[in-house]
This record gives structure tokens, C-alpha cells and sequence, in this order.
């Protein structure tokens, strides 16, 4: 699980290859997303490149907040 504005966001294997569904609580909703994005599977949980940890945690951060826009 990885924290980026203090939201806590993880991501999971979704049935089907290359499939995914990153999870988070935001603003009292528990949302779970779907998407294809393999590099934010491979770094999210993996801080050993700095630059791609980031990358992947703005990348859950901002999908969850386009899905929490369009309840």
C-alpha cells in the first residue's frame, strides 16, 4: 500500500491479463477503479526507483480522483 496526499491507495491483479484495479477511501468513499496501467502494478508497492514510485502514485492518486468526480 503506498500513501500520496494522505490517501492510501493499493492495486491488485484483476481477472484477465494486464488488468488491475487500484483500490482507495477518499473523502468517506471506498473506490475501486479499473485500468490496464502495468508501470503503476510494478512500482506502486516498490519504492527502489524513486521517480517511478512517484510517477505511479500520481497516477492512482489522479484516477482515483477523476472516478470520486464522476459518482
Amino acid at each position: 500500500m503506498a500513501t500520496f496526499k494522505k490517501v492510501e491507495l493499493s492495486i491488485s491483479k484483476a481477472s484477465g491479463y494486464g488488468q488491475y484495479y487500484i483500490t482507495a477511501k477518499y473523502k468517506g468513499k471506498e473506490l475501486k477503479v479499473h485500468t490496464t496501467n502495468s508501470e503503476c502494478y510494478d512500482w506502486l508497492n516498490d519504492d527502489s526507483n524513486k521517480e517511478k514510485h512517484q510517477e505511479a502514485k500520481r497516477y492512482a492518486y489522479g484516477v482515483i480522483i477523476n472516478a470520486y468526480k464522476n459518482l
